[in-house]
This record gives C-alpha cells, sequence and structure tokens, in this order.
C-alpha cells in the first residue's frame, strides 16, 4: 500500500481515505473477487437473454405452432384430394370409354364450366386467406408487443 501511496505523491492517510471513498461511493466490497460492475453487466446480459427467449417463444406460439398446423392440414388435403382423382380418373376413363360422341361433347362442355367455377372459387378462397393472414400479423405483432414489455419486466 505504501508503494501506490508513494507513485500517487499521497500519503498513506491520503491513500487510504481515497480507497474508502472509492468503494464506498460505489458500493463495492473489496473482500470479492469479481466487481460489481461486472455483476451488472451479467444481469443485463441475463435480461436481455430472457427477452430474446420470451420473443422467442411467443412468435413459437401465434406463429411457428399455427403455420406448421396449417401446413399439415394442407398436406393432409392434398394428399386425399390426388388419391380421389387417382378413383376419379379411373371411374371416368372407362365411362367415356362408353359415351357417344355427342355424349363426350357435352360432357368436355360441363368440365369446362366446373373448372372455371373451380378457378373462381379458388381466387376468392385465396383472397380470403391473404385477409385474413394480414388480421392475424397485426394480432401477433401486438402480441409480440405484449411478449416483449412481459419480457422486459423481468
Amino acid at each position: 500500500m505504501s508503494k501506490e501511496a508513494k507513485r500517487l505523491k499521497l500519503s498513506q492517510a491520503d491513500y487510504t481515505a481515497a480507497a474508502v471513498s472509492y468503494f464506498a461511493q460505489r458500493g463495492l466490497n473489496p473482500a470479492e473477487t469479481e466487481s460489481r460492475e461486472g455483476q451488472l453487466i451479467m444481469q443485463q446480459v441475463k435480461k436481455l437473454g430472457d427477452r430474446v427467449f420470451s420473443y422467442m417463444q411467443v412468435q413459437e406460439r401465434s406463429v411457428l405452432i399455427p403455420m406448421l398446423d396449417e401446413m399439415l392440414r394442407s398436406r393432409i388435403t392434398l394428399e386425399r384430394v390426388l388419391r380421389m382423382n387417382e378413383i376419379l380418373v379411373n371411374n371416368l376413363s372407362t365411362g367415356l370409354q362408353q359415351l357417344s360422341e355427342a355424349q363426350l361433347k357435352q360432357q368436355r362442355e360441363a368440365l369446362l364450366k366446373l373448372r372455371k367455377q373451380n378457378e373462381e372459387m379458388i381466387e376468392a378462397q385465396v383472397r380470403e386467406a391473404v385477409a385474413s393472414s394480414k388480421i392475424q400479423q397485426g394480432q401477433t405483432q401486438q402480441a409480440g408487443a405484449v411478449g416483449e414489455k412481459s419480457a422486459a419486466n423481468y
């Protein structure tokens, strides 16, 4: 201690008083091996980690799980539709072989009409899905903000 006091050109009493004042002003315990600043930084890092984790949980609940659910539902529906189409094609092939030329023409016209109706329905469903996703996106953003606020309160 006397070396440091001499290096700084202070008496031992002034050096000791300054050291005690330094530790007292900063709320530090000189016997601790880790400084208070390090502890504060670690607390801030932990809080940030908690906030990130909370945000990820909100995203998982509000976006990822519903998205996975919808993807699975679409995949299963597509598989079922494809199987039904195979059955229908086989049945139609058998039935078409037995039709006259006039009946074939009538069936083609009906098929074109059905295709047009189907395309219109698909377009309507796409518009509805896009509108619904915009609504859900707004709700997700609100939920994310709530999750961030709750994570910030930790």
